[in-house]
């Protein structure tokens, strides 16, 4: 199964979380699993105009790309375009009334993907020939079937760390939980006025890359799939998360986290990291781009690194935007319906190769040469992926918990403990379930 999610910096989970029960009751309310499926069907022929359901953040290559279309093939496409502040609500409420476009930009990650019913309302892709250009450890699908094609670079979790720091202290970037604890005592031990690890506590959601970083083997080894299937709850004994804040607290008791942890904030950790004044940052690959804003690409590439890791074995935790990644609703129209497959065939054709160079990101299908302009570390990332997978936080299977984005604070002050957050995570997650029409556990 591969799900995702989707973070645009210091917004992480504040622009979709929160909504994410509203639209999944109401698409659960208003759309019969059936009913948008099928519908009179056209005899097949060449359709001259289809319809694009797009993010009004979409940037200009992606536009060009879709003009580029109309120019080769004649076919014309309306666009309709939604607000990106609310975009998921405005397009969920559209959507809710039958309405369907031929092709449309969406969420590939797990709670987005399951309020449009893809089985239902989404066209399988899996056996076409585009689909297989797909890079290992990058896709849209859900239960093993693929329902869309992702052009961006995904955004990703991991730990940046400074270079010359580990040069000088002889130390190799950890990929487990053992030995990220292992390297912060070296590096505490070695020099104390280095940081080995900052966390920006003040800005609220930066915990949350370490503690969902650190479950991604166990999701991948089975518990994300309990998860779903409601036989595991995630403040069980041997709940990955549980002891992903078990082991973030012994980090913090142990002096190996820094000391304003409370007040820190996101914005100021590329500057503390370049300057050495701190060895490691968990964060998303947004974090990198800040970095080249203030410093540039050349010294970027000098200082920083990047290692994936979590809990036993390094794996890459991932998200999705909506922009850059399409889907083919089920219309009833065999002529619409081809014209929407040959949009498909051309974005992930050789028009790939000049949308990559004009947005300046790491290609995601196979083929095509990474531009110069990218970073190091994004490299990196984009070679752990597909070397060691990638999965989804773990709470984006869990709706309704609204307490997602504070409780790491809770934790670090000591309002709460690991197994009171979980618990309480847990709780809103039943409630949640309850809210929106979806299973509960037992």
């Amino acid at each position: 199964m591969a799900l995702h999610m989707r973070c645009d910096g210091r917004g992480l989970f504040t622009s979709t979380f929160f909504v994410t029960v509203l639209v999944i009751v109401l698409a659960l309310a208003l759309v019969p699993s059936d009913a948008f499926a099928g519908g009179s069907r056209e005899a097949a022929g060449p359709a001259t105009e289809i319809t694009l359901w797009v993010n009004s953040a979409s940037a200009q290559p992606l536009r060009d790309l879709w003009s580029r279309y109309e120019a080769e093939t004649g076919i014309k496409l309306d666009i309709v375009s939604f607000p990106s502040d609310g975009f998921e609500t405005a397009l969920m409420q559209r959507w809710a009334t039958g309405d369907r476009p031929d092709v449309m930009e969406w969420h590939a990650n797990y709670n987005w993907l399951v309020a449009i019913n893809p089985r239902d309302n989404l066209h399988q892709i899996g056996d076409q020939p585009f689909a297989r250009r797909q890079l290992d450890g990058i896709s849209a699908s859900l239960d093993g079937v693929t329902y869309g094609m992702v052009l961006n670079t995904p955004t990703a979790w991991g730990i940046y760390y400074n270079k010359q720091v580990f040069d000088r202290l002889g130390l190799t970037p950890p990929t487990t939980a053992a030995e990220l604890e292992a390297v912060s005592k070296a590096i505490r031990a070695a020099d104390p006025s280095i940081v080995p690890l900052q966390e920006s506590g003040g800005s609220m959601w930066p915990p949350l890359v370490t503690h969902g970083q650190f479950t991604a083997d166990a999701l991948e080894a089975g518990f994300l799939d309990r998860i779903v299937n409601r036989e595991a709850r995630v403040n069980d004994p041997d709940s990955p998360w549980l002891r992903s804040l078990q082991f973030y607290t012994r980090m913090q008791e142990q002096g190996l986290l820094n000391r304003d942890i409370v007040t820190a904030q996101f914005e100021n950790s590329p500057s503390l990291l370049m300057e050495g004044r701190v060895a490691m940052v968990s964060q998303h690959s947004g974090f990198v781009q800040l970095a080249v804003d203030a410093y540039g690409l050349e010294r970027v590439n000098e200082t920083i690194g990047y290692t994936e890791w979590s809990e036993t074995r390094p794996v890459v935790t991932v998200e999705y935007s909506p922009n850059g990644t399409y889907f083919l609703p089920k219309t009833g129209s065999a002529g619409r319906e081809e014209a929407a497959r040959k949009f498909m065939e051309f974005i992930t054709g050789e028009a790939y190769g000049q949308y990559v160079r004009e947005a300046g990101i790491i290609p995601t299908l196979a083929g095509f040469d990474i531009p110069e302009s990218i970073p190091q570390p994004m490299v990196q990332i984009q070679n752990a992926i597909q070397q060691h997978g990638s999965t989804v936080p773990i709470w984006s299977l869990l709706p309704g918990i609204t307490d997602l984005v504070t409780y790491p604070g809770q934790l670090i002050a000591g309002d709460l403990t690991p197994q009171s957050a979980v618990d309480l995570l847990q709780r809103q997650a039943e409630q949640g379930a309850v809210a929106a029409g979806l299973p509960s556990w037992p």
